[in-house]
């Protein structure tokens, strides 16, 4: 009988073989890189406990810095100065007269200056100089206890039968200490006097907002006020200007007004002009400016501002 007939008859039977459990991997559990990973991990979370529990309460302070500004009072200075060039400015050609102004010098100047001084004038000069005004223009601080004083002279010489008067201007250091006490530490040093600003206004001219009819109105009313203005009395006034204003109580005739200019703006009509006037008192002609704003109220005008 063949194998196979025999396995078929059941005479030994071929055991079945139990299937294995399948492999699992374990990718990447126990790698270096990994454990690095974990130990970071583990390692920034109890930093971060522990800071939270040991964190100190911090608050941003915004400091700020308060500048006072310390108004220094020169009017001393200023005083100092002028009596001063009065002496130093002063004199005439006598031993006498030298010698009191040497001596009145003295408290002004540091000891070094005294003698620097000591002969800039001298006895055998024809000139006699007096000193008609001193103008101090500016006092300025240099350092911590001195001052810098701009100031002019004008001198009147006389020189035998010759007369003349020179201006001239000139910086001296002062120093001031604590107590108030002052001293002249430089010599007076030539400088140059302050110049008159070159400075041109701008042309004023009515830009036709206001028509020709209107500015006669105005002028007319303007004439009435400035004729009033300088005798009236405030309850006068009030029906002139809005709210009245304070009388001048002068002896002043209106001669004419020069130059109105007239402006529509969104405060009102707006008037540049000049008003001039003839002082009885000292019969000189006074022109004062003016710019004023009106207004018309029950059909009146009215000044709104400007006086």
């Amino acid at each position: 009988m063949s194998k196979d007939k025999t396995q078929k008859n059941g005479w030994f039977k071929k055991q079945s073989v139990a299937p294995k459990p399948p492999k699992i991997q374990h990718r990447g559990l126990r790698r270096p890189v990994t454990l690095l990973c974990w130990a970071v991990l583990i390692g920034s979370t109890s930093f971060g406990v522990y800071k939270n529990m040991t964190a100190i309460d911090t608050h941003t302070v915004h400091e700020v810095q308060v500048i006072k500004t310390k108004v220094i009072d020169t009017h001393a200075l200023a005083t100092f100065a002028t009596d001063f060039a009065k002496l130093y400015y002063s004199w005439q050609p006598t031993h006498t007269a030298l010698d009191q102004r040497q001596k009145a010098l003295q408290p002004y100047l540091v000891d070094q200056l005294q003698a620097l001084n000591s002969d800039t004038v001298r006895n055998d000069i024809p000139t006699t100089a007096t000193v008609r005004e001193v103008k101090v223009w500016d006092v300025r601080k240099t350092a911590k206890d001195t001052f810098r004083v701009l100031f002019t002279v004008k001198q009147d010489l006389t020189k035998g039968k010759d007369k003349k008067s020179v201006a001239s201007t000139y910086t001296i250091n002062i120093m001031q200490n604590s107590n108030g006490d002052m001293v002249i530490t430089r010599n007076p040093t030539l400088a140059a006097e302050p110049a008159t600003a070159q400075i041109k206004l701008p042309d004023t001219q009515s830009d036709n907002s206001v028509d020709s009819a209107t500015a006669g109105d105005v002028t007319k009313f303007l004439k009435t006020f400035f004729t009033l203005y300088p005798q009236s009395d405030r309850n006068e006034l009030k029906y002139y200007v809005k709210d009245g204003t304070r009388p001048i109580d002068r002896n002043l005739k209106f001669v004419e007004l020069l130059d109105p200019v007239f402006k529509q703006t969104k405060n009102g009509l707006t008037v540049n002009l000049s008003v001039k006037y003839l002082d009885t008192d000292n019969d000189m002609s006074q022109v004062s400016q003016y710019t004023l704003t009106l207004s018309k109220e029950s059909n009146n005008w009215i000044i709104t501002d400007g006086i």
